[in-house]
């Protein structure tokens, strides 16, 4: 989905927690959002998941409404993949005879 909008997105992995320690993290993990080489974002709460972390990120670059979308998206092609479209379909016109 990202890269199908054309979105460039790196991830760093901090296994030995060097940039942790350079950035003062209070908690670990903790997820930091660059945005042309700027920190525009930074994770505030201890206990949100990938997706939480995710969303509260777009919600700063791409705005409210856009970032619905995306996870909109991203969770309806997560569906199809496990569910298949039969049952994906079904959901989204109620039950077909």
């Amino acid at each position: 989905m990202i890269a199908e909008k054309g979105w460039q997105v790196t991830v760093i992995g901090d296994e030995k927690g060097k940039i942790a320690k350079a950035l003062n993290a209070c908690f670990l993990p903790r997820a930091y959002g660059f945005a042309n080489g700027k920190l525009v974002w930074l994770q505030k709460e201890p206990k949100i998941g990938v997706v939480g972390v995710l969303e509260e990120f777009l919600k700063v670059v791409k705005g409210e409404q856009r970032a619905a979308q995306v996870l909109n998206s991203w969770s309806a092609e997560m569906r199809e993949k496990v569910w298949g479209k039969t049952v994906v379909g079904l959901t989204k016109g109620g039950a077909k005879q």
